[in-house]
């Protein structure tokens, strides 16, 4: 059970593997440096992620907090049934796109 973090483009990131409590920690500075790397924009692309649970939600608030300091403006696509799910359970389902 692993998470990778791929730089598609200079703005364009993708998630794959397992976005759980025992992968996330692992990954959570790689993404926030890719984050912070000066594009005014970054595309976070999910649909490699083979699972998601709450963990997933808080790196994704962890980004969201980078992004938000570096005045990048952070987009998120192919995101999870079960983060979706996990954030409509928290009332933060906002922080995605429909």
């Amino acid at each position: 059970m692993e998470a990778f973090v791929e730089v598609r483009e200079p703005d364009q990131l993708r998630l794959s593997g397992d976005l759980r409590f025992a992968t996330v920690v692992a990954i959570r500075e790689r993404l926030e440096q890719l984050i912070a790397t000066g594009s005014p924009t970054c595309v976070v692309d999910f649909s490699a992620v083979k699972s998601a649970d709450s963990s997933a939600l808080s790196l994704w608030l962890c980004c969201r907090r980078e992004a938000q300091r570096q005045g990048v403006v952070l987009e998120a696509r192919e995101v999870p049934a079960e983060l979706m799910s996990v954030a409509r359970l928290v009332g933060l389902e906002h922080i995605f796109p429909a």
